[in-house]
C-alpha cells in the first residue's frame, strides 16, 4: 500500500494554506470529491488528512481518543475563550467536565424549560411589530439576542441589562478575528495591526462583562443557585481543596456565554432559512406544533411528541452544522484507512463534509427532515451524523441546545412565518463557527 493517501498538491512548503485560509469548504469538499474517504493534505508545517469515513472518525473521537489532542489549530480559540472546556487538554479538562457537568443533566435542563419558554416568548411578542409593519429582520441577528437571554438566564441567573449591547457588539468582532486568522502564521497574529487593535479592544469588552458578573457572584455569596456560574465558584479540587480562581471561571463563562449560544442560534437562522425555502416542510412544521401545544408554550414532555420539528432540527444541522469541522493531532503512531499517521500529524474530520457523502447520505444536498425518522436512521452508522462531535468530547451542552432550539422553532412558528427577502444572497461561511456571510435578511408575518 502507499505510504501516503493521495490528495491535492498545493504550493510547495505552505501546502494548502492559502487555499484553506481563502475557501475551507470548497478545500474540504473538493478533496473527498476527488480523492475518496480519506485524503492527504500539507497545511503548512503540518501533514493532514481529511477522514470521511465513519470508522475512522469514531476510532481517532472514541476508540483511541486517547491518543489524539485537539489540534494547534485550537490555539487560536484560545485567544478569545480561553483553557476552557473547548480547548482544555487531559486531567485539567476531566477535571472542568465533571465540575461543570450535573448543571447539564437531564434534570436540570428539563428544569429550565419553563424560563427558556418565558424568555423565547418576550422576543416573540417584541416580533409582533415586526409583522404588522412588514419589517426586515436580520435573523441571525435576532437568534443571536433570543439565545444569548436564554443562556444567560438559565446558566447564570442574571441579566446582561446594558452590557448585552457590549456582548452583542464585541463577539461578531472576535468571531470573525480568530476564524480568518485561524490558518494565519503566528507573526500575523501579533502585528499591530488595525484588524488585530480593533479585535483586541472587542476582547477586552468581553472580558469586562464576564468579569463583572464574577465579582458580583461572588460578593452576593449567592453559592446556592444551582446554576452553572455556582458550581463553578464553589467546586474544589479533590486534591488541593483549592477553588478556581477567576480566571479559570472566566474561561469556562466565555466558553458557556459565547460559544454555547452562538451555535444554537446560527442552527436556528439556517433552519428559518431551510423552511422558507421549503414551504411544504414549514407548513407540516407547523400544524404539528398546534396539533402538540395549541396555543400554550411548551413543556419538556412536549418536546418528545414535536417528533417532526426535532427531524427539521436534526436535518439543519446536518446541512448546516454550527460546528463545521473538528481536528486532532496525533500524540504517537496511529494507522487510519491502512495508512500510517505519524506522530504530529493531524486528522481532519468535517460535518459540513462528512454529512454531505453521497456513500452515507442519498440526494445529500436535498431538505429532507424525513431521513431522520426512525425508519430510516435504523442501520445509519452513528458516526456519519457528527454536529456535536462525538466520544467522550462531545459537546456538553448538546441536550440544552437541543431543548432550545426546539422551543424557539414551536413558539415562533405558533405565531409567524419567516420568508427569506427575495434577491438576498445566502452563502455559508466557515469562520469559527458557520455563519451566513450576509446575514439572513426575512420578513415576519403572522402565521396563518
Amino acid at each position: 500500500m502507499n505510504a501516503s493517501p493521495p490528495g491535492p498538491r498545493g504550493y510547495p512548503v505552505i501546502g494548502m494554506l492559502p487555499y484553506l485560509r481563502k475557501d475551507p469548504l470548497r478545500v474540504y469538499i473538493d478533496a473527498a470529491d476527488r480523492h475518496g474517504d480519506f485524503v492527504h493534505m500539507k497545511v503548512g508545517a503540518y501533514h493532514g488528512y481529511l477522514a470521511c469515513r465513519p470508522d475512522d472518525i469514531k476510532h481517532v473521537l472514541q476508540d483511541n481518543n486517547r491518543n489524539y489532542h485537539k489540534s494547534p489549530l485550537y490555539d487560536r480559540l484560545k485567544q478569545g475563550l480561553g483553557t476552557g472546556l473547548l480547548t482544555s487538554e487531559d486531567d485539567f479538562w476531566l477535571r472542568q467536565r465533571r465540575l461543570a457537568q450535573p448543571a447539564f443533566h437531564r434534570q436540570r435542563v428539563a428544569a429550565l424549560v419553563a424560563a427558556m419558554a418565558d424568555t423565547t416568548r418576550g422576543h416573540v411578542e417584541r416580533w409582533q411589530r415586526f409583522a404588522d409593519r412588514g419589517e426586515r429582520i436580520d435573523v441571525v441577528d435576532e437568534m443571536m439576542r433570543m439565545t444569548q437571554d436564554i443562556i444567560v438566564r438559565t446558566m447564570f441567573s442574571t441579566d446582561l441589562g446594558a452590557d448585552a449591547e457590549v456582548v452583542n457588539e464585541a463577539w461578531p468582532i472576535v468571531n470573525r478575528h480568530v476564524g480568518e486568522n485561524f490558518w494565519s502564521i503566528g507573526i500575523e497574529r501579533r502585528l499591530p495591526t488595525a484588524r488585530n487593535r480593533r479585535a483586541g479592544r472587542a476582547l477586552a469588552d468581553l472580558d469586562a462583562v464576564v468579569y463583572r458578573i464574577i465579582r458580583a457572584r461572588r460578593a452576593s455569596d449567592a453559592s446556592s443557585n444551582g446554576d452553572l456560574l455556582s458550581m463553578l465558584l464553589s467546586a474544589r479540587d479533590e486534591e488541593t481543596n483549592a477553588t478556581m480562581n477567576d480566571k479559570q471561571v472566566r474561561d469556562e463563562v466565555m466558553t458557556m456565554l459565547l460559544a454555547g449560544h452562538e451555535t444554537t442560534s446560527l442552527a436556528l437562522s439556517w433552519a428559518w432559512y431551510l423552511l422558507s425555502t421549503h414551504p411544504e416542510v414549514r407548513t407540516r412544521l407547523a400544524r404539528e406544533v398546534r396539533e402538540v401545544l395549541g396555543d400554550r408554550p411548551p413543556s419538556f414532555d412536549d418536546l418528545e411528541r414535536l417528533t417532526f420539528t426535532r427531524m427539521v432540527f436534526d436535518e439543519t444541522v446536518r446541512l448546516y452544522p454550527p460546528a463545521w469541522g473538528f481536528s486532532r493531532q496525533a500524540l504517537g503512531e496511529d494507522r487510519l484507512s491502512g495508512y500510517r499517521i505519524d506522530k504530529g500529524h493531524l486528522v481532519f474530520m468535517i460535518p459540513f463534509v462528512l454529512h454531505r457523502r453521497p456513500s452515507l447520505w442519498p440526494n445529500p444536498e436535498g431538505f429532507d427532515p424525513e431521513r431522520f425518522s426512525p425508519e430510516r436512521s435504523a442501520g445509519r452508522h452513528r458516526f456519519a451524523y457528527i454536529p456535536f462531535g462525538a466520544g467522550p468530547r462531545q459537546c456538553i451542552g448538546n441536550q440544552f441546545a437541543v431543548t432550545e432550539a426546539l422551543i424557539i422553532m414551536a413558539m415562533i412558528s405558533q405565531r409567524y412565518s419567516l420568508d427569506l427577502v427575495a434577491g438576498h444572497p445566502v452563502e455559508p461561511q466557515a469562520l469559527v463557527t458557520l455563519r451566513p456571510r450576509y446575514g439572513m435578511r426575512m420578513t415576519v408575518q403572522r402565521a396563518a
